[in-house]
């Protein structure tokens, strides 16, 4: 008989950044190299936060998307907004930023509300 090992872990619920459907997106994967890590020492990239094409935070015209659920560095694979309407201030709140007017320019088929 072989003793079996296992990891838990406690998951919260998802934040949800959304108004009102319908939504599109489309996978990314995250590049977790310039987020720091929390108090418990993972790295989380919040639902909210713009992503660029690298998969990277960018707060700027670079963005192609809305970062749709909070992603840990374990598993980098993400969903990021290309058409939705955004909760704006749930979505700033969890992610803790302000979005830039290039981010809101450069994503035209998201509406922020």
């Amino acid at each position: 008989m072989s003793n079996m090992q296992f990891e838990s872990k406690t998951v919260g619920a998802n934040v949800v950044i959304l108004k009102r459907p319908p939504f599109e997106a489309v996978p990314i994967t995250l590049d977790f190299t310039e987020v720091v890590a929390g108090d418990d020492g993972k790295k989380v990239v919040k639902a909210g936060s713009p992503i660029d094409a690298d998969g990277v935070v960018a707060n700027t015209g670079d963005a192609i998307g809305i970062l749709l659920y909070d992603v840990v560095e374990d598993n980098p694979q993400a969903s990021i907004l290309k058409k939705a309407y955004i909760d704006t201030a749930k979505a700033q709140a969890n992610c803790g930023l302000t979005y830039d007017a290039a981010v809101k320019a450069a994503l035209p088929m998201v509406v922020f509300e």
